[in-house]
């Protein structure tokens, strides 16, 4: 096994996801104000203000979401690595306060679905809400890739025989691909 630091600093990633609650408060804001000046017909001056910074809001989330999102993916190439890292390094993840906060602004995003019925506005909406899973799913795969190299696994004395315990793993797997095919 080899040693390495870790990518992550609590402080950044932090950082990301308090960034990322930031842009979303301001589309929660501006969303209602969004859908209810859009009319059919010429756009007022107000009208285009509003979608801009609506969307500004939401390249902001999307870019700090890209972020956050490409330093767990590196996190996690290093976690399912065989590479030493000290237990204090990954007591301190802070995948769990992530895990939360996106899970909020996922709860939260279900309130402005009007949005996804606007031109355009709606497309990066959905990108947006696509982009917070994701991020949330990976953020969840670091944490349990954590979990497993804080628990030690108990070794108990057996005197199983390791070529049937891997036959009776090989036929439950062949039952396995069966029932899903």
């Amino acid at each position: 096994m080899s040693s390495a630091k870790v990518p992550f600093s609590k402080v950044a990633m932090l950082s990301l996801a308090l960034s990322i609650s930031t842009s979303c408060a301001q589309i929660a804001a501006a969303a209602p104000q969004v859908v209810e000046i859009i009319k059919p017909g010429a756009s007022s001056k107000h009208e285009l203000e509003q979608k801009a910074k609506l969307r500004k809001s939401i390249k902001n989330a999307m870019a700090s979401l890209r972020q956050l999102h490409k330093s767990m993916e590196e996190t996690c190439q290093i976690f399912a690595a065989d590479i030493v890292i000290p237990r204090p390094v990954l007591n301190e993840h802070p995948y769990a306060e992530i895990i939360q906060s996106i899970r909020e602004l996922e709860e939260a995003s279900k309130a402005s679905a009007s949005l996804e019925a606007l031109p355009i506005i709606g497309e990066e909406y959905l990108a947006l809400r696509r982009q917070l899973a994701k991020t949330r799913s990976l953020a969840v795969r670091n944490e349990i890739l954590i979990n497993q190299r804080l628990n030690t696994p108990q070794v108990f004395q057996s005197e199983i025989d390791p070529d049937g315990l891997k036959a009776l793993a090989d036929m439950a797997t062949n039952r396995l691909h069966r029932l899903v095919s």
